[in-house]
């Protein structure tokens, strides 16, 4: 008559115990949140990286998760092999992140894969239709020093009317911004131009779209130091 009541006294010690265990989890994973809330926001990006695989040995399959740790691999530490096992992890969970892909294909082309870099971005402009992957194609062709193929995909962007759409463009190892594609477009005209008058006014037609080009400002700089025209 007392093994029923042993098997209950048992299983509710064992209820108490991973209900225990479970808070102190998820008081754990909330401590880590913060943690990399105020490293993010700080950008703090080695303490943000710590932080999410910390969150990720609770929530390995978290989509946001595993994309913002591979932005801070990649773009903000260029630690290139932590990001490209972060990507093929988020892409053997969904074959179909756009954003994994896109890093994907950049890691390629770091590694001088560009054929294969291309077919990546093709897939990811199918799956999302955003037109950046369309100039990422464009650069796998640059890459390979085929600058005609390069100009085509440009100039089919700039003819096109497409609503806006921004990227993240990095400026130096630290530093990036958020650029209009159709400026870049025209900016990678400028770079391409053989002549000052023509490339002051494509810098021009980038700076109209987005006024506070960093980039572009740089390339005006240059230009006028080159032509004499402080």
């Amino acid at each position: 008559m007392y093994r029923p009541i042993l098997t209950l006294i048992v299983a509710s010690t064992l209820l108490i115990s991973c209900q225990s265990s479970d808070n102190k989890s998820n008081a754990s994973d909330s401590n880590w949140q913060k943690i990399y809330t105020i490293a993010y926001t700080n950008h703090d990006y080695p303490t943000a990286i710590v932080a999410l695989n910390q969150l990720l040995l609770t929530d390995s399959n978290n989509a946001n998760h595993l994309d913002s740790l591979s932005t801070y691999y990649l773009k903000r530490t260029q630690n290139i092999y932590g990001g490209k096992i972060i990507v093929e992890k988020g892409l053997k969970i969904n074959p179909k992140n756009f954003q994994m892909l896109e890093y994907q294909g950049l890691i390629l082309i770091g590694e001088g894969k560009l054929a294969e870099a291309r077919a990546i971005f093709e897939k990811a402009f199918e799956i999302s239709k955003k037109n950046k992957f369309q100039y990422m194609i464009a650069t796998t062709y640059a890459n390979e020093s085929n600058l005609a193929e390069f100009e085509k995909i440009v100039d089919g962007l700039i003819a096109q009317d497409f609503p806006s759409e921004k990227f993240e463009a990095m400026i130096d190892n630290n530093n990036s911004q958020m650029v209009e594609l159709k400026a870049t477009c025209y900016l990678s005209k400028a770079k391409l131009s053989k002549d000052a008058p023509t490339m002051m006014r494509y810098i021009d037609s980038a700076l109209k779209i987005q006024p506070d080009y960093q980039e572009a400002y740089y390339m005006l700089d240059e230009l006028k130091k080159r032509t004499g025209n402080q």
